[in-house]
Parts: structure tokens; C-alpha cells; sequence
């Protein structure tokens, strides 16, 4: 009884809100709306917003734009603990539960007066959590501004499709249906079919192209500031031998084939140690990576994550399952990361185990494929070629150059 007042209470408080926000847009925007459609034309630069999805890669996407000279900031309603450098953090307010009701609508307000250009995810617009979460993208296309909408991963997977991939694969052990991922096929079609219909621009890269047809999948768009993340590389006399993961959801990871992997090793007299870390902001979790022999990021989803790009970037070695290389990865680019799935994890350890000197050349080879694709420069270069084309009404559905 109480949750159902409370839910009236929130529509009832919604439904208030909605028509006073059209007519704020009536009122305010389409009057303005001749004079937008003209400034989208001319090359000034656009300005730029990410959000409110509060993953890391808002951030340093958002530097690496601000590389090339645009204004591009960053807005999340939440941080996870993994940051909160964002360049507006509205936590503090959305905590007010009346003042969560009226946030996402004054936010979106605020941002078509501001910005021209929107970077969203699959699953997240600021209007996403609000009954008007459908009106947000056509009011943006109304306005005269440009969506670009990128994968993450869990904005987008689902099961039939994922299970399809083969043994190993993101639900495998999964325990948290239509939780951790969207899951349901027919609610992930719908939002992909309204995601088609009026963004400017679709971004998939790795195991994500598989749920995300038309989208462009050359831009690998997760952007790291290397000069945070300088080369350490690694030891050639380290004993015992320290296997660092950091798994955010164990399950989806495949943790516990490392943990019998490395427990196995120890049996068998190998000097190996497994360090798991979790919790931790991403500047305090980064001192425990450059303790690191051997990195291993995840044996399941079938594409390497965030982390892989983090330690490659200090010169680790790193292990993670790249299902398809050649559909993946880059093309023209050596990828150094060891693939190993649950069954050829073992000997993927044992041999960077037995090799110090194998070790430290795979960290040197993935220091240099990092700055090659995720450096600030190449994907900030990348997007300011797309930005460009968007500007101009050119398509950028072909291939990048």
C-alpha cells in the first residue's frame, strides 16, 4: 500500500511537471528554434554534453574533446565509486526526493540552451527516468541538435543473442536476469528502433556490435588520459608472481575459473599470487594495477573492458577472451592481450608464468596499442572527424579514414 502511494505520488508529481516543461519548450525554445537551426549551420565549433550515465569514459571522452577545442562537459544525476570527477555532479539534490522529480526536466531545459551536441548511451538519456523519457531525443532533432548514442555493454545485451555466441559468453553465469543487463529482447528492440529513428550517429565497438546493427563499430571510442597512466611495465624477477583482477561483477567476469585456475597453479608448486580488487576509487585501485605481473580482465564476455585498457597502458601484460579478433579489434593495429576462455586459461597463465621477459615485451606492445587507439589524441581526433561531418550534414556511417 505504502509503495503504491508512493508511486502516485511520483506520477502525480510527474504529470504536474510534464505540462509545465512543454510549455516552458513551447514558450522558450521554438521560438528560438529558427535562430539554433541557423548557429548549427555556421562552423563555430558545437559545444558538447555527456551524460548522465556515470561511467569513467564520460570523462575522459569529454577531455579528449576539449583536446581539439571544444567545450565538452560531462553531468551525472549519481556517481559510482569508481568517480565522481565529473564536471556536474547533481548528487547532492538528487538525494531531496521532491527536488529528484524536477531535476532530469531542468536539466534537459538547461542543456538545449546550452549545448548543441548529445552523448548518450543505450540506456540513458536525462529525460530517461521521467514519463517523458520518449520525448527527449525527438525534441533534441526538433531543436536542430545532434545525438550521438554509443554501447557500453549492459545497455544492450541480451540473452537470446548473447547465449547464441557459444559456451562462453556474458550469461553464462549469470544470476541477475533483466538486472545487470537489459536482457529482454523486445524492450532492447524497442529502445533500439526509437535509438535508430532519431539519433545522429550509433557507436558499438567489441562483443557490442552484436546487438547493435547500423551502428558504426571503427571509432573505439573509450578514451584514457595517458599521461595519468604512465608505463611501469613489469619485473623480470618477481616472486611470486602477482595476478591482478578487478572484477565489478564477478559472475559476468568469470572470476571464480581464475580463482580454481591460480589455486590449481599453487598446488602444482607454481609461484603465483591472485589479487583481486574491488571497491576501490580508480585512482586508488591503479597503485595496486602497477603492483601487477600478469592483469586479468575477464574470460566470458568475449571483449576486453576498461581495465585491460588501464593496465595496457602501464605496460601489463593482460589476459582477457576476445571472441571474434578479426570482427573485434582495430584493424592495422597489433593487439597484444593473451585470449583465453575458461578452458585454455590455465596454460595462458602457465605460460606467462614460465616467461618474465614474454611478460614484459606483451606490456611494452600494449603500452603502444593503447596510445595508438584509446590515447586522448587518436580518439579525440577520431570524434572531432565525426563532429565535423555532423555539423555539416555529411554522413558518417561509412568507415572512418
Amino acid at each position: 500500500m505504502i509503495r503504491r502511494m508512493k508511486q502516485g505520488i511520483k506520477s502525480a508529481g510527474e504529470c504536474v511537471v510534464l505540462p509545465l516543461f512543454l510549455l516552458l519548450v513551447l514558450g522558450v525554445c521554438l521560438p528560438w528554434l529558427g535562430v539554433s537551426r541557423k548557429i548549427a549551420r555556421q562552423p563555430a565549433r558545437p559545444k558538447i554534453i555527456w551524460g548522465p550515465t556515470p561511467i569513467i569514459n564520460i570523462s575522459t571522452n569529454a577531455a579528449a574533446d576539449r583536446l581539439y577545442g571544444y567545450q565538452s562537459d560531462t553531468l551525472v544525476y549519481r556517481p559510482y565509486y569508481v568517480t565522481d570527477d565529473f564536471t556536474y555532479n547533481l548528487e547532492r539534490w538528487w538525494r531531496v526526493k521532491p527536488l529528484a522529480l524536477l531535476i532530469p526536466w531542468a536539466v534537459f531545459l538547461w542543456a538545449v540552451l546550452r549545448y548543441d551536441i548529445f552523448q548518450f548511451y543505450f540506456d540513458s538519456g536525462f529525460l530517461n527516468r521521467t514519463i517523458g523519457k520518449r520525448l527527449e531525443m525527438p525534441l533534441l532533432k526538433l531543436l536542430g541538435k545532434k545525438v550521438i548514442v554509443s554501447a557500453y555493454g549492459a545497455d544492450i545485451r541480451v540473452e537470446r543473442v548473447t547465449r547464441a555466441l557459444g559456451t562462453y559468453n556474458c550469461c553464462t553465469d549469470c544470476t541477475q536476469r533483466l538486472v545487470a543487463c537489459i536482457c529482454d529482447e523486445r524492450k532492447a528492440a524497442r529502445n533500439l528502433a526509437h535509438v535508430r529513428r532519431y539519433a545522429d550517429l550509433t557507436l558499438s565497438m567489441g562483443d557490442m556490435i552484436e546487438y547493435t546493427p547500423g551502428s558504426r563499430n571503427d571509432v573505439f571510442y573509450w578514451a584514457i588520459d595517458l599521461k595519468k597512466w604512465p608505463f611501469v611495465g613489469v619485473s623480470l624477477a618477481s616472486s611470486p608472481v602477482k595476478v591482478v583482477h578487478a572484477p565489478n561483477h564477478a559472475q559476468f567476469k568469470g572470476t571464480r575459473y581464475l580463482v580454481e585456475c591460480v589455486a590449481q597453479l599453487q598446488k602444482e608448486g607454481y609461484a603465483v599470487e591472485l589479487v583481486l580488487i574491488q571497491g576501490l576509487r580508480n585512482d586508488e585501485a591503479m597503485e595496486h594495477y602497477k603492483q601487477a605481473d600478469i592483469v586479468a580482465d575477464q574470460f566470458l564476455i568475449g571483449w576486453h573492458g576498461n581495465f585491460a585498457i588501464e593496465a595496457m597502458a602501464l605496460g601489463k601484460p593482460v589476459i582477457a577472451y576476445i571472441r571474434k579478433p578479426e570482427e573485434y579489434l582495430p584493424k592495422g593495429v597489433e593487439c597484444p592481450i593473451v585470449s583465453a576462455n575458461p578452458d585454455c586459461l590455465k596454460q595462458a597463465l602457465i605460460t606467462l608464468i614460465d616467461n618474465p621477459q614474454l611478460r614484459y615485451d606483451l606490456g611494452v606492445r600494449g603500452r603502444r596499442y593503447v596510445e595508438q587507439v584509446f590515447s586522448l589524441e587518436h580518439v579525440g581526433e577520431r570524434m572531432d572527424r565525426l563532429y565535423r561531418q555532423l555539423q555539416r550534414g555529411a554522413t558518417v556511417m561509412e568507415a572512418a579514414r
